[in-house]
């Protein structure tokens, strides 16, 4: 994950204010615990040292973003000196909500979610008729965009008499129309796949998801096969035929975008260990921080689970430097402590490297690495 979209976080130089809140909307009584949950954390900044200015911008950002909430769900919302910083929503309300005061953004939960929420296309169709479903990243009621395809049929059309002069006629017979049925199908199939192409290049898919009748799932694969879009496409129950099977669909996308995150983990962690094999990953919170201080990581590797977690020393003047000891930065005197997952995102941002959470078969972690942009030398090793 590329974990650029978290710079306008850091844009303060004064404290942030960090807030991961269950915003769900899933009970009749929803409304009043959310205003109860934002209250209590709203009392926690406030003794932590929070202004007032900084205070309300998050509360109006908690309302507007709380009205617009659905099922099962949270947000994240970064502020600081009275100005919102960023507002992002969740697509799992966090395990417990809770708000910080720190030098830098604690992002941990906002990213982890991001890995697990992927944009995808979601494709029902039959030989002529077909719906395109586009999903960003970010979790919402529904899709962006959602198109609608309807091809050529075969009604009022007499493949029977399409024979000429000297030609034989019927099914048994040799004539230009004998395979118009497939050649409209295909035709079908290559107008369809054009909705497809545009729909993931609108929400840059990782994933296509396909449902409905098989030929036509076949003649779509031919138009829009991996060497084209260089993604996966991936079969899923349901499809077109009423709101039934369209809605079996949606269902059965769900829980193959499950599947996909969790598959794309695995691979994650079996590169990871791969490399470490091979000198060219570390393993553990004292490997990693000189390894990312030194702007040598490729791919910081967190587990989401936060339970005793420490704190690091981290530069307010470097922001790639992040140490278990004040006397290891550059200035000392001026270091600040925080979370070591913040510290260490702060640093794995600014130097560009990218992001994958220690998700091994759906189960969270407190495992943490790093794949590195070279191999160690033998002196490090």
């Amino acid at each position: 994950m590329d974990l650029g979209f978290l710079r306008p976080l850091y844009e303060s130089d004064a404290p942030v204010a960090s807030v991961h809140l269950d915003t769900s909307r899933d009970r009749t009584d929803a409304g009043k615990e959310l205003e109860l949950r934002w209250r209590h954390l709203r009392e926690d900044l406030s003794s932590l040292g929070a202004d007032k200015a900084t205070l309300d911008v998050l509360e109006e950002a908690v309302r507007e973003g709380s009205s617009r909430a659905f099922g099962n769900h949270g947000h994240s919302l970064f502020a600081s000196e009275g100005r919102l910083l960023g507002s992002f929503t969740l697509s799992e309300a966090p395990r417990k909500s809770y708000a910080r005061l720190l030098p830098v953004p604690d992002p941990l939960p906002l990213v982890v979610d991001r890995g697990r929420y992927l944009p995808h296309v979601l494709v029902a169709l039959d030989r002529v008729n077909a719906k395109v479903f586009a999903y960003t990243a970010r979790p919402a009621a529904g899709p962006v965009s959602e198109q609608e395809f309807s091809g050529a049929d075969l009604r009022n059309i007499d493949t029977m008499g399409r024979g000429g002069p000297g030609v034989l006629s019927g099914y048994n017979g040799r004539f230009d129309g004998k395979h118009f049925p497939r050649e409209t199908w295909r035709e079908n199939a290559s107008r369809i796949a054009q909705h497809v192409r545009d729909a993931v290049a609108e929400v840059d898919a990782r994933v296509i998801f396909v449902g409905g009748d098989e030929e036509a799932i076949a003649f779509l694969r031919d138009n829009i096969g991996e060497r084209q879009l260089k993604i996966p496409i991936k079969l899923v129950p349901g499809g077109r035929g009423g709101p039934d099977a369209e809605e079996r669909l949606h269902e059965a996308a769900a829980e193959a975008l499950r599947d996909f995150v969790i598959d794309g983990h695995d691979d994650a962690l079996a590169d990871f260990h791969q490399k470490l094999a091979n000198e060219q990953a570390v393993r553990g919170t004292e490997q990693i921080l000189p390894m990312l201080s030194e702007a040598r990581v490729r791919t910081l590797l967190l587990g989401a689970e936060r339970d005793g977690e420490p704190d690091l020393w981290g530069s307010p003047n470097e922001p790639v430097l992040v140490a278990a000891k004040a006397s290891e930065l550059d200035d000392p005197d001026a270091a600040f402590r925080a979370p070591a997952s913040a510290l260490m995102l702060r640093s794995a941002m600014v130097s560009d490297a990218e992001f994958t959470e220690v998700l091994d078969h759906g189960h969270t972690s407190s495992e943490n690495g790093a794949v590195l942009r070279f191999p160690k030398s033998r002196e490090e090793a």
